[in-house]
C-alpha cells in the first residue's frame, strides 16, 4: 500500500487526514471533566501512529537521562518543522506541556483538540510573557506535566538554530526544575516550514542531562546560561549528521518533483 511516487504520498495523506478526524471526534465527545487526562494519556499513541504514517522513524540518545516517574522537567529544544512535536512525545518518557501559538487553535479538528489539552497558548505580545510562564509553572504543579519550550520562539525557517529567548530560563527558576537540554535532528528535511509535504526518513533526538540552575541569576547569568544552552544543542546537531548540512537541505523525494 505504501508505495513511492505520487500515489504512495496520496494514500499516506489520506490515511493521516482520516486518522486525524477519527481520533478528534473521540477527543471532543470526551467529558470535559476527564478530557484532560484522558488526552494526555492517549497523545504518545497519537504521535507514534502519526509518526508510522508519515514514514518517520525516531534514534534517540541519552533516554536514560531521564527516567519515566521522575519529577517533571523542563525540555528546552531547537524547533525546525511540525514534525518535532509527535518526535519529541515519541522520544521523552514524560507526560509533556507544549507552549503552542494560540492562531493554531483556528485549525479544524487539531486546533479543537489542542484548547482542550492542558497546554499553553502563547500570543506574540511582550506583555504576556509572565503570564505564559505562570500558566506553565501551574501546569507542572497541577498536573505534574513537564514544559517543553522551543527556545528560539518558533519553527526556524531554514533549519539552523536561532538565538534563544530567556523564557525557559526564568519559568526554571519561577517553577524551580531542572532543565533538560534536546536537540532534534532531520525533521527539517523530511517536512520543513510552510509546507505539507513530508517525506519519509529518520528523526534524531539527544537528550542531555538535567541541569539544575541557581535559584537566583541575574540578566547575565540567564544570557550566560541561555548561551550554553545553545551552542550544546547546536554542537549536538552537528554531531548527529555526517554531513551537517543534511540537516537543513530538503531533497526532493518520492512525493516531490524537482523544483
Amino acid at each position: 500500500m505504501w508505495t513511492g511516487g505520487t500515489l504512495g504520498y496520496g494514500l499516506r495523506s489520506a490515511a493521516i487526514i482520516g486518522y486525524t478526524i477519527a481520533a478528534s471526534t473521540w477527543a471532543l465527545l470526551l467529558p470535559p471533566r476527564t478530557a484532560r487526562q484522558r488526552l494526555v494519556e492517549a497523545t504518545p499513541g497519537w504521535a507514534r501512529t502519526m509518526l508510522r504514517l508519515c514514514g518517520v522513524r525516531v534514534l534517540v540518545e541519552g533516554a536514560e537521562n531521564v527516567q519515566k516517574g521522575t519529577p517533571p522537567y523542563i525540555y528546552v529544544c531547537n524547533h525546525s518543522s511540525l514534525l518535532d512535536i509527535p518526535v519529541l512525545i515519541a522520544a521523552l518518557p514524560d507526560r509533556l506541556c507544549f507552549l503552542y501559538k494560540k492562531v493554531l487553535e483556528r485549525i479544524p479538528f487539531f486546533g479543537w483538540i489542542l484548547r482542550r489539552m492542558p497546554y499553553v497558548p502563547i500570543t506574540r505580545r511582550a506583555a504576556d510573557a509572565q503570564l505564559h510562564i505562570e500558566l506553565a509553572a501551574q501546569r507542572i504543579r497541577q498536573y505534574g506535566l513537564s514544559p517543553v519550550v522551543f527556545a528560539e520562539g518558533g519553527r526556524s525557517p531554514d533549519g539552523r538554530v536561532r538565538p534563544f529567548k530567556r523564557g525557559a530560563i526564568v519559568l526554571a527558576q519561577q517553577a524551580q526544575r531542572p532543565i533538560v537540554p534536546v536537540a532534534i535532528a532531520g525533521t527539517y528535511a523530511l517536512l520543513p516550514p510552510h509546507t505539507l509535504r513530508f517525506r519519509p526518513g529518520t528523526a534524531q533526538v539527544r537528550i542531555g542531562e538535567p541541569i539544575e540552575l541557581p535559584a537566583m541569576l541575574t540578566r547575565e547569568q540567564q544570557q550566560w546560561w541561555l548561551h550554553y544552552l545553545h551552542e550544546r544543542i547546536t554542537t549536538w546537531l552537528s554531531e548527529m549528521s555526517p554531513n551537517p548540512e543534511q540537516l537543513w537541505k530538503h531533497e526532493p523525494s518520492w512525493n516531490e518533483s524537482p523544483s
